[in-house]
């Protein structure tokens, strides 16, 4: 498989899965977790878990550099930290599907960001997806069953600004880090570091006070499920695409997390609202049919060059 459709479907397996525990983490909230002690047990048993699996298996990727270390205490703190708590407390206060659609309004800044400072240039494929999937979140936020939903309040609305503006830093700081590091050891010490930051706040011995069975296992499954398969692939992705593609693709995210948020927690969606989603799904397709065409052409071009090599000679 070629590397940048590779990375695609490795950023669309992260994206299904974290939409399937955006619906996990609502339901656990709904049982009157605290959601910054939620954010806090995930990654506590996010790092140790693969730490372990790490240490058996793979050792060489527990080594980093100081400089390193650096880089990926940033991405902990203020990425993973900053993303996971706005996100969550975003879905305590209002629904799954509107906390995950206000947070990805990133990927318009992750473009913005990326022409203004990093110059990249842009296809107007990826323009066009861009703009088909803000409509899709357009379609989803404005096309809501109000009666069945929880009021828009600001508290809710600014916390998922906000965790869109933390999904934007860490897809382009991730990015970064991905080129410097293996993406399993990005992740490790991204999640340790987070981790170490909470600890702060709340120490291990005052965490988990009082934890029941049932709560143990309700956050095993985000760490698993949400932390460690999701952001291991994702950060995988980032190394064969750029910013913009990645969390573009990534917007089939609110489209799972909203199915699922249908079936499992019985939360409305509007003919409007499948319209969205239905939107989104066609931006992530255009998206990945643009990237096997690429390849395809540049094999093509590759095999003309080797041809008129051959010729001269």
């Amino acid at each position: 498989m070629k590397n940048e459709f590779k990375g695609a479907i490795l950023i669309v397996i992260a994206a299904f899965f974290w939409g399937i525990a955006a619906t996990a983490a609502k339901f656990i909230l709904n049982t009157n977790v605290n959601p910054f002690k939620l954010v806090n047990m995930r990654l506590n048993i996010a790092f140790v878990l693969l730490f372990v699996i790490l240490l058996i298996f793979d050792r060489q990727k527990l080594k980093i550099t100081t400089r390193d270390a650096k880089y990926l205490a940033v991405l902990g703190v203020v990425g993973l930290v900053g993303v996971q708590t706005t996100y969550y407390f975003t879905v305590a206060t209002l629904n799954v599907s509107m906390a995950i659609f206000l947070q990805y309004l990133a990927p318009a800044m992750i473009v913005i960001y990326s022409v203004v400072f990093l110059k990249e240039k842009l296809s107007s494929t990826i323009f066009l997806s861009l703009g088909i999937s803000l409509l899709g979140s357009v379609c989803i936020i404005l096309g809501r069953d109000t009666a069945a939903s929880n009021t828009l309040n600001i508290t809710g609305l600014i916390t998922g600004l906000a965790s869109a503006f933390f999904l934007c830093f860490y897809t382009i700081f991730g990015k970064t880090c991905s080129s410097r590091v293996n993406a399993w050891t990005v992740l490790l010490y991204a999640v340790g570091f987070g981790a170490l930051a909470y600890s702060v706040v709340s120490p291990p011995w005052v965490l988990w006070r009082g934890i029941t069975l049932m709560e143990f296992a309700y956050v095993s499954y985000l760490a698993i499920f949400a932390t460690i398969i999701p952001f291991g692939l994702y950060f995988s992705g980032l190394r064969y695409l750029t910013s913009s593609s990645a969390s573009i693709l990534a917007m089939l995210e609110p489209v799972v997390a909203s199915i699922s948020a249908y079936l499992l927690l019985s939360e409305k969606m509007t003919f409007v609202q499948i319209l969205g989603g239905l939107l989104i799904i066609v931006a992530v397709i255009i998206i990945n049919i643009y990237y096997v065409r690429r390849e395809n052409f540049n094999n093509e071009q590759k095999a003309v060059n080797n041809k008129e090599e051959i010729a001269d000679v």
